[in-house]
């Protein structure tokens, strides 16, 4: 069979990598015939759109609209198109109902609440971006990969049947850490994620700061940006590149991931801490959203609401390398038995045959 993915943005960015290159390769091995159309080369999204000022975001953007009108053609003789994400990142989803109008055997794919608005977002484009993009694909595509239940069940209550498909990890490509002995190194504690989500971390910091004084401990922050502190913790940054995103994974003694209880935080698939216990560490999350329901709590991680409960949670880890060798090696062996790739790939396959006509109805 023959089907089509539109990616919503370049192979920089995780959700392409792992909502469809991983399934594509799947699907290949078995016969199907894949295209991939993203948006623009990571390359072009570098020079243009992140180092070329308004000049060079207004050219990045005006390529991207051209190369979604050639891609149009892909979706003719397609036996199901796939939308991970919005075609373009501003205004009416127009591109998704041309596609739509020349093959409305679609699924929808989300890994993010959408529809609700980011919590550390303050750009002006902003108010260009169309929060009612899930619930107009939800009315005109035959079903949806859903990244959680909350997003399922937001599907759903829209008309939409929906699977949960996590953002999975492949792991041979998430290769087991090696441990460091104790006492060699300052424990570092790994934070890596988009530039735009920088505001959760602050939300810790204070934290940081209290067991700095009292254990050589290291903040490593991998990001689009580097991340200015001025205080007594001691930060690593380093600018994330596709080519690092392993080693940086294996850097981190602790995972860290730090949410705010919002709505749109909610939504999140916990991919970074997932993609960190890939590795073999272990993580302290906020018990939000879907972070619940991956950290065994005291055996995979730890699950922290309170400044308090941060503290306490890291504190046991940083001052005991046994456990934390120990919960990472157990964190690896639940993510292996219950996101990794091959695990969730039925289900992913299940929606590209009810979209094509071919599968029960869900």
């Amino acid at each position: 069979m023959k089907f089509v993915f539109y990616a919503c943005e370049t192979r920089k960015i995780a959700a392409t990598r792992y909502r469809v290159d991983s399934f594509v390769r799947l699907l290949e091995a078995e016969g199907h015939h894949c295209t991939v159309c993203v948006p623009a080369s990571v390359s072009m999204r570098e020079i243009l759109y992140e180092s070329g000022g308004r000049t060079g975001k207004f050219f990045y953007l005006l390529l991207v609209l051209l190369t979604r009108l050639l891609q149009l053609r892909h979706a003719l003789f397609a036996d199901a198109v796939f939308f991970r994400g919005p075609l373009f990142p501003y205004g009416p989803p127009l591109l998704e109902w041309l596609v739509l109008r020349i093959n409305p055997q679609a699924v929808v794919d989300l890994d993010d609440a959408l529809w609700e608005r980011p919590a550390y977002v303050s750009s002006p484009f902003l108010r260009f971006v169309n929060f009612g993009w899930a619930a107009f694909m939800a009315k005109h595509c035959r079903c949806a990969a859903a990244g959680n239940g909350i997003i399922r069940d937001y599907m759903e209550s829209h008309g939409c049947p929906a699977l949960i498909v996590p953002t999975c990890i492949d792991m041979e490509l998430h290769g087991q850490k090696q441990y460091t002995a104790p006492g060699t190194k300052p424990v570092v504690l790994g934070w890596t994620g988009l530039s735009d989500n920088l505001g959760y971390l602050d939300t810790i910091v204070p934290v940081l700061e209290r067991l700095a004084a009292k254990y050589p401990i290291e903040l490593f922050v991998a990001s689009g940006k580097a991340y200015a502190h001025e205080g007594n913790l001691p930060v690593r940054n380093e600018i994330w590149r596709t080519d690092r995103e392993i080693a940086i994974l294996q850097v981190a003694d602790i995972g860290l991931m730090p949410l705010e209880d919002t709505p749109r935080a909610r939504g999140k698939c916990a991919f970074k801490a997932l993609q960190y216990m890939g590795v073999g560490t272990p993580v302290v999350l906020s018990p939000v959203g879907m972070n619940r329901e991956i950290v065994q709590h005291g055996v995979t991680g730890y699950l922290a609401d309170t400044p308090d409960e941060w503290e306490s949670a890291l504190e046991k880890l940083i001052s005991d390398a046994s456990a934390r060798e120990s919960m990472g090696r157990a964190a690896r062996t639940f993510v292996a038995g219950h996101y990794a790739v091959d695990r969730w790939y039925p289900a992913f396959r299940t929606l590209l045959m009810q979209a094509a006509g071919k599968g029960k109805n869900l």
